[in-house]
């Protein structure tokens, strides 16, 4: 579905992504891990067209993805959640989760906010899929409920429901697991599971929580200093030499 090649990406004279190439299956969980500036955040970035890599390639279901503008990214089915959170902290719960369909629902959502009598049946569907899923992730009874002021946990989960409303084909989840609890990294990655197997969909998961990472994951790509050093099943990375050094150290 997803497939990157010899991307290179360079600011100045530090090289964030040195010819990484790896692929994400359909219906994959694909974990990419590593430690920190190991240009995990840079590829997000480089599929979703924050970035322009300087050499490389990017293609999505056979589309050349470097040709497409930013704001283009979601029509092609994928869409990401933040290492730290981009939620409207005015708009309630319900509203946040309605604003992730304004790129790929016809009428787009500005014109419906504005009540016009030709764009109330549009909201309308756009609203009821977003009480869908707030009964799915359990965060209905806080639909009315500005974000401002809920638990971190609690934003997560609304992120991950202005990403899930567009349907996407590629969900990117950047550190989902970052500033949660114990009992609830174990719920968010049953619930991870449980949308993949309802939704359909891909993922590709960059966490350091590495109980996650191999829990749910079915390929696991490591990098360090940009490169891939490994790229397999979870169990075959965990063995990895070359994963032991980048995260303890080649003395430990």
């Amino acid at each position: 579905m997803l497939e990157i090649s010899n991307l290179v990406m360079r600011f100045g004279g530090v090289t964030a992504l040195d010819s990484v190439g790896f692929a994400v299956a359909d219906n994959e969980i694909c974990g990419l891990i590593g430690p920190n500036g190991a240009g995990k955040t840079s590829l997000f970035n480089c599929v979703t067209r924050v970035y322009r890599p300087d050499e490389g390639t990017v293609t999505f279901n056979g589309e050349d993805l470097l040709s497409a503008r930013r704001h283009q990214i979601v029509q092609h089915g994928i869409v990401r959640t933040f290492q730290n959170l981009a939620l409207f902290p005015t708009l309630s719960v319900l509203e946040n989760t309605m604003v992730g369909a304004h790129s790929v629902k016809k009428p787009h959502l500005i014109p419906t906010m504005l009540g016009l009598p030709t764009t109330r049946k549009a909201r309308k569907a756009v609203e009821l899929d977003a009480w869908d899923l707030l009964e799915r992730l359990d965060l209905a009874d806080l639909a009315h409920h500005p974000a401002a002021g809920l638990p971190f946990g609690t934003l997560k989960r609304v992120e991950l429901a202005r990403a899930l409303i567009s349907r996407p084909s590629l969900l990117l989840l950047d550190e989902p697991a970052g500033g949660l609890t114990h009992s609830e990294v174990n719920e968010l990655g049953e619930l991870i599971l449980q949308l993949r197997r309802d939704y359909g969909f891909s993922a590709l998961l960059v966490e350091h929580h590495m109980g996650l990472v191999m829990g749910i994951s079915d390929h696991v790509v490591a990098m360090d200093f940009g490169r891939v050093i490994a790229d397999g099943s979870p169990a075959d990375v965990q063995r990895d030499p070359a994963v032991a050094a980048a995260y303890l150290g080649r003395a430990a």
